[in-house]
């Protein structure tokens, strides 16, 4: 046989074994009863909602998408021990992973209604009121976490740090890749971009500056006067030059001031208000006063 032969049938086994296994794993979620019954309870309670979202054509049905539903079932432990387990955290540490996951804010709401059904809880619109405004909390927490980290994001990138530093003084492409520990091709790059923008300027070649860091100043002081002693004329009437001794150049500096760190954005995690983690009890009376339902961001993981 052939070597030609033998790797055109062990291609084509390999092929029948990958193509088998797709369809194999295709369905294997589809086959989970847990799975299957989180998915029709967030549907059905969507489509009664009637929660909508602006589409290309207008508003729409807010449905979730597969992907969102498997990748919360099956990437988060902690999700699938709150659904199938209620305590009295269950629906605050169940909005912030779905909303840390991508869902909407709606979807984050109906999910936990749809939880409540499943679950046989009695709810009115006290207890809609007082989810819908945990809800809304938790958004906004979320919101302002990402918002925290762009920010910090940003400040410690290299565009960022190169602006900052050349606020504070002159310097050449290879000091700046020296203290900013970058390479001086990155530097460079990031160099001609902020001097199309305008952020920077050249004074030389390779020597760089922030305009900022040189304000024109509006009321310009008088020129200081002269202290150095005046030349005196010889006996044949020419000038005989100043010593150069009479004044120094010690009060130039020669040393390059070391810039202070960047400060970032401070970030306080929020605390737990109520560490009792014991089951919920379901109230007896449809009447029952809403409990207040605190935020605060769960310890939940992959695993």
């Amino acid at each position: 046989m052939s070597n030609t032969t033998y790797h055109n049938e062990a291609r084509t086994k390999l092929m029948a074994a990958v193509a088998e296994s797709a369809v194999w794993s295709e369905f294997t979620y589809k086959d989970d009863p847990g799975f299957t019954e989180f998915c029709t309870a967030v549907r059905k309670e969507v489509e009664y909602q009637e929660i909508e979202r602006i589409g290309r054509t207008g508003p729409e049905l807010d449905s979730v998408r597969m992907n969102k539903l498997y990748g919360v079932w099956y990437a988060s432990a902690a999700f699938r021990k709150h659904w199938q387990s209620p305590t009295k955290r269950s629906e605050n540490d169940m909005l912030w992973i779905l909303y840390n996951r991508g869902w909407s804010k709606y979807q984050g709401i109906v999910t936990v209604i749809a939880w409540w059904r499943l679950h046989h809880r009695r709810f009115a619109k006290p207890e809609l009121g007082e989810l819908i405004k945990l809800g809304e909390r938790v958004w906004q927490e979320i919101f302002d976490k990402r918002k925290r980290e762009k920010l910090e994001k940003q400040q410690d990138s290299l565009r960022s740090r190169i602006i900052w530093f050349l606020r504070q003084q002159l310097a050449t492409t290879a000091f700046l890749a020296a203290k900013l520990n970058a390479t001086s091709k990155a530097v460079d790059s990031h160099l001609y971009r902020l001097r199309k923008e305008g952020i920077v300027e050249r004074l030389a070649w390779g020597l760089y500056a922030s305009p900022t860091s040189r304000p024109a100043d509006a009321n310009p002081k008088p020129a200081a006067a002269d202290e150095r002693p005046a030349p005196k004329a010889d006996a044949t009437g020419h000038s005989t030059p100043a010593r150069t001794d009479a004044w120094t150049l010690d009060d130039i500096d020669d040393g390059v001031t070391e810039p202070n760190g960047m400060l970032s954005m401070s970030y306080c995690e929020p605390c737990s208000i109520t560490p009792d983690d014991s089951e919920w009890d379901v109230p007896e009376m449809p009447t029952a006063e809403p409990r207040e339902m605190p935020t605060a961001e769960p310890r939940w993981s992959r695993l």
